[in-house]
């Protein structure tokens, strides 16, 4: 588990595809049995280590990638209590579960996007748009839309592993308040301009 964000009150965390794997948990196996304790774990796991307590209503918004992993964005509702907390305390939680089949990767730096672009230059024939370049809130974001045969998406995602995070930010927001570098086509374009 990598925990991503920590603030009083909101934790994100992301749990690779083989984390996932170990424990046998799925989407739809998510809030039952095995994926009960791994969200256990998480939580336990996120107080001894961050101080983040699970009481109240905790609000869990899962985002599968089907070749990544997995990503937990936890949030408490209203303020902690003033007295202690105990084992016993009441938790409500509320889960959503989205399953993402686009493909949309979180890069730091534009030499990311570039070592990206001319890994994946002989694969993107084969996509629908080659590809569309973001630049939104410090980060470069690079998305395709389709849904693309298992194979192939494998292939996309490992390489973007190795430069990138999965990002389960919307397309729609960063298309509407970020800036739109390129529409499509953009790994064609970037490893034609910029060389490794």
């Amino acid at each position: 588990m990598r925990f991503e964000t920590f603030k009083q009150g909101h934790l994100r965390v992301f749990i690779t595809k083989q984390e996932l794997s170990v424990h046998d948990v799925r989407p739809e196996t998510l809030a039952v049995g095995k994926g009960q304790d791994l969200l256990r774990n998480l939580l336990e796991e996120a107080e001894s280590n961050f101080g983040f307590h699970a009481v109240g209503t905790l609000e869990f918004f899962v985002t599968f990638f089907p070749n990544d992993g997995m990503l937990v964005d936890v949030r408490r509702e209203g303020e902690l209590p003033e007295e202690t907390f105990d084992e016993f305390d009441q938790v409500e939680i509320r889960m959503t579960v989205d399953i993402v089949h686009h493909v949309l990767y979180q890069l730091e730096e534009f030499e990311d996007v570039i070592q990206a672009s001319h890994g994946l230059l002989r694969h993107v024939p084969m996509t629908e748009t080659g590809g569309a370049l973001y630049y939104f809130e410090g980060r470069y974001y690079l998305y395709f839309e389709e849904r693309m045969a298992e194979a192939l998406e494998r292939t996309i995602t490992t390489v973007l592993s190795e430069y990138g995070v999965p990002s389960a930010k919307s397309p729609l927001a960063m298309a509407e308040y970020g800036k739109t570098l390129q529409r499509s086509d953009a790994i064609k374009m970037i490893a034609g301009t910029f060389s490794v």
